[in-house]
């Protein structure tokens, strides 16, 4: 008996490794289009001071040497803990420093900054980094109001020459949160504001904010408009929360492709939400990252996944890739950047004026996470501006995505006479969605 749970052990564990080489491949297959995208390319990076005082620090100078090892050419930003000092004044953001404390900011920034260079020298394996002098500044007139002689500044110039030049040299400039004026005034930055110039004039694919908290939406996700527009409803979100998702709309809008807001303290942050489609973070871009599309004879490999995998749903009817090449027009996909997480069909019963959702297919890794019904949903609305009358669809599933969308059970009499006549699939259960009269009132939720 006793060898024969020695037996079961041994096995369990067996398969305990398998299964993890094979997650370890999956992640790596998935990750080799965003390597080949990012490479050359560059990420402008910001990071809280606070970090490099906890135990991530180690761990976030690692996955920065990963990135630098594979290609992507890092700009990193540090900010300044403000001076718990009267002087300054702490009921707004970014924080007024007066001249009077100058100094001891300059100490304090130069301290961050020689203690990101030590940990970077340390941990990040392969990084070179390079400090100095990079940006030109004049004084910030939001402080005008303020009858003090103060030291903040925004970002005048960007030596965009030498950054490039560093880059090409495959160092990784390291900018503190300062600048210097015409007349040899140093200014002090808002370090989001900086990697926010820097990001734009710089061209660079992504600007990445790495805090110690997370972001306050609840969606991981957003566009710029409807992040604008959560921000004018929000009165409760704080000065320098919201200036993190300012900064990053402004740079989605001035032509950053994408802004990501990363709570670092959680270990592996910077690398699931960069080389992973299921990210970690809040990720804001002017485009649409998460769509509902028609298909393309290029999307043909991966619907044929999702409809012949090994895990694929047993209700969903087998297609060949033969009939895909035929009927691939047929097809609406669920794409989360260039990956295709769900498809449907839609055939058509023009007499009728009827459509049916058929082979509904999610990635076994994705399900349970609402993509079905933003699928269903979003093809009702394309059907909808067309002379539909009704939606049909077959399911074998009691509590299935369809009821969830709005439709009610039906009989087989309800069915367009050609898919009655062809209806075998007794184990299955119909289902109707009207479509007249229904406005913009498809459900959403």
């Amino acid at each position: 008996m006793r060898s024969k749970n020695r037996g079961e052990e041994k096995l369990t564990r067996r398969n305990e490794v398998l299964e993890n080489q094979q997650s370890l491949v999956r992640a790596l297959r998935g990750s080799l289009p965003y390597l080949e995208e990012f490479h050359r390319q560059i990420f402008v990076v910001c990071v809280s001071g606070e970090l490099l005082q906890r135990d991530a620090a180690p761990k976030i100078m690692e996955e920065l040497a990963l990135l630098h090892r594979v290609g992507v050419q890092l700009v990193l930003v540090h900010d300044n803990q403000p001076l718990n000092q009267s002087s300054l004044d702490t009921s707004s953001f970014p924080v007024a420093v007066s001249r009077h404390d100058l100094t001891a900011m300059q100490e304090q920034v130069a301290a961050i900054n020689w203690e990101f260079l030590t940990k970077l020298c340390l941990y990040g394996h392969g990084i070179m980094p390079l400090s100095g002098h990079f940006v030109t500044a004049h004084a910030d007139e939001r402080f005008q109001t303020l009858e003090m002689d103060l030291a903040n500044g925004v970002v005048q110039e960007v030596d965009l020459v030498a950054i490039r030049e560093t880059l090409q040299l495959r160092h990784t400039p390291l900018l503190a949160p300062w600048g210097t004026g015409q007349q040899g005034h140093l200014w002090i930055l808002e370090a989001r504001e900086l990697a926010t110039e820097l990001a734009i004039r710089l061209r660079a694919k992504k600007l990445i904010l790495l805090e110690n908290i997370s972001s306050p939406l609840v969606e991981k996700d957003r566009n710029t408009s409807i992040l604008r527009q959560w921000l004018r409803q929000q009165s409760s979100v704080s000065e320098i929360n919201r200036l993190r998702l300012e900064c990053m709309a402004t740079a989605c809008e001035r032509g950053v492709t994408r802004c990501h807001w990363l709570d670092a303290t959680k270990e592996g942050a910077l690398l699931t939400e960069t080389l992973t489609s299921g990210g970690i973070g809040l990720m804001v871009t002017n485009t649409a990252y998460r769509q509902v599309r028609a298909a393309r004879p290029s999307d043909i490999p991966q619907v044929w996944g999702l409809l012949s995998g090994p895990m694929r749903d047993a209700s969903v009817v087998q297609r060949s890739t033969y009939y895909l090449e035929q009927h691939i027009g047929r097809y609406r996909l669920f794409c989360q950047d260039e990956d295709v997480l769900g498809c449907c069909e839609l055939i058509s019963y023009p007499e009728q004026q009827t459509v049916e959702i058929a082979a509904l297919s999610v990635a076994l890794a994705y399900r349970n996470q609402g993509i079905g019904r933003e699928l269903i949903n979003g093809v009702l609305g394309e059907v909808k501006r067309q002379d539909i009358l009704q939606a049909i669809a077959l399911s074998t599933h009691e509590n299935n995505v369809f009821v969830s969308c709005g439709f009610k059970e039906c009989s087989l009499e309800d069915l367009p006479p050609e898919k009655r006549f062809n209806y075998d699939y007794p184990q299955s259960k119909i289902y109707v969605y009207s479509l007249m009269g229904t406005g913009n009132d498809i459900n959403t939720d």
